[in-house]
C-alpha cells in the first residue's frame, strides 16, 4: 500500500513554529541582516524540525516579490464590478502578475482582513468601494504592500482612482429639470462608506436650489447599491402623500429595481413616474424602458488602479522614489427613455463599459 504523501511544509508554518513573522523567516532564508543571532537560530531550528524546503512561492516571498496582486470587492456578483475586475486582470496579467480576488461585504468585520494573506502573499492591493479601516490600511501599507483605492481616498498613503460624481449628477439633474420640467424629485441613496453617493446627492440639491426647487427629507430613502434595496425604497416613495415625478437612484441596480416596483404599483415609467440611475452598467440598456444614467468608465477605473500599483512596484524595483497619486476620471450623461425622452432623442449607448 502506497504511503500517503504529506503536504509540503509552508513558510507560514515555519513562522508559526518559530514565533516570528513571515518577513523574519524571509530575511533568514535570504541571509539578510536585521535578524538577531538568537532569532535566526530559532528560525533555522524550526526549518530543520519541519524539514522545510523553500518552494517557488516561498522564495518569491523571501525576495519580497510574490508577483501577485490582490483585489478586494464588496461582493463579486454585483454587475458594477465585472468591468473593474476585467480592467484589473487585463492590466496585471499583461505585466506578468497573478490576480487574487476576495469579497468583503459591508457587514463583515473590517478586522477580518488582518491576516498574512494580504501582507505576505501580494505585492500590491487594489481596494474597491469597500469601507476602509484607516488603522488597518496603514498597517498593510507599512508592511510594504502598495495599495490603490477605487472610490476611496487615503491622502498621502495610497493612490486613489475616483470619478467625477458631482458633475455627472449635475448634468443629469439639469436635463431632468430643464428638458422635462420635473419639480418633485426623490433620491435613493447608496451606502455611506464611500463619498460617491453623498457627492451625487450634493449635486442634486445644488441644481434644484439653482432652479428654486427643494428636496424634502422624506423624499430621500436609504439604499445600499445592491439588488433589492431599490425596490424597497421605491415602495416607500410611492407611499408618500405626494408622489415624486422623478426618482433619481444612486446606481443602475437600484434604478432597475425601482422600475419593477413602480410596475407592481400599476405605474408606467416614464409616463407616470420617471426613473434614472448612475454607472451605465450593461443592465442599463436592457431595462424596460432603457435607463437614462451617467456613464462611469468602469473598466478604466480598474485598469488605472492596477497601473498605479504596477508603476509603484516598478519604481521600487528600480530604486526610484514614487509617491501615491490621485486620478479623477470623467463621467458623461447617457440619455435613454426612462427619463421621458422619446426614442429619437436617445443618445448612442456607451456599451455598458464591458
Amino acid at each position: 500500500m502506497t504511503k500517503k504523501q504529506e503536504p509540503p511544509v509552508t513558510i507560514f508554518e515555519v513562522a508559526e513554529r518559530a514565533g516570528v513573522s513571515i518577513g523574519t523567516v524571509s530575511r533568514v532564508i535570504n541571509n539578510r541582516n536585521r535578524v538577531s543571532p538568537k532569532t535566526r537560530q530559532r528560525v533555522l531550528e524550526a526549518m530543520r524540525a519541519l524539514n522545510y524546503q523553500p518552494n517557488g512561492l516561498a522564495q518569491r516571498l523571501a525576495s519580497q516579490q510574490t508577483k501577485m496582486i490582490g483585489l478586494v470587492l464588496t461582493q463579486v456578483n454585483d454587475p458594477f464590478y465585472y468591468p473593474i475586475v476585467r480592467g484589473v486582470e487585463d492590466t496585471v496579467s499583461a505585466a506578468g502578475y497573478t490576480l487574487l480576488i476576495m469579497s468583503h461585504p459591508p457587514q463583515r468585520n473590517e478586522h477580518s482582513l488582518k491576516r498574512p494573506l494580504w501582507q505576505n502573499m501580494v505585492d500590491g492591493l487594489i481596494w474597491v468601494a469597500v469601507s476602509v479601516d484607516v488603522k488597518e490600511m496603514l498597517s498593510i501599507i507599512k508592511s510594504g504592500v502598495l495599495v490603490s483605492l477605487v472610490q476611496q481616498e487615503l491622502s498621502g498613503s495610497a493612490s486613489s482612482v475616483l470619478t467625477d460624481n458631482y458633475n455627472g449628477m449635475v448634468a443629469l439633474v439639469r436635463h431632468l429639470v430643464e428638458t422635462h420640467g420635473y419639480q418633485r424629485f426623490a433620491y435613493i441613496t447608496g451606502t455611506n462608506y464611500t463619498a460617491d453617493s453623498s457627492e451625487r446627492l450634493r449635486a442634486l440639491r445644488d441644481v434644484l436650489s439653482q432652479h428654486a426647487l427643494s428636496l424634502p427629507a422624506e423624499n430621500i430613502v436609504t439604499g445600499d447599491y445592491l439588488h433589492g434595496s431599490g425596490a424597497s425604497a421605491m415602495h416607500k416613495l410611492l407611499a408618500l402623500p405626494e408622489r415624486p415625478q422623478v426618482v433619481v437612484a444612486a446606481n443602475d441596480q437600484m434604478a432597475a429595481d425601482a422600475i419593477l416596483a413602480a410596475r407592481e404599483h400599476g405605474l408606467r415609467v416614464p409616463e407616470d413616474i420617471a426613473v434614472t440611475g448612475f454607472d451605465d452598467v450593461l443592465l442599463a440598456q436592457y431595462t424596460s424602458p432603457a435607463l437614462t444614467t451617467v456613464h462611469q468608465p468602469i473598466y478604466e477605473m480598474g485598469a488605472q488602479a492596477a497601473r498605479l500599483v504596477l508603476d509603484g512596484l516598478r519604481a521600487r524595483q528600480e530604486g526610484r522614489e514614487w509617491l501615491p497619486l490621485k486620478v479623477v476620471l470623467p463621467t458623461t450623461l447617457v440619455i435613454r427613455q426612462s427619463c421621458g425622452c422619446r426614442l429619437e432623442e436617445v443618445q448612442p449607448a456607451k456599451g455598458g463599459d464591458v
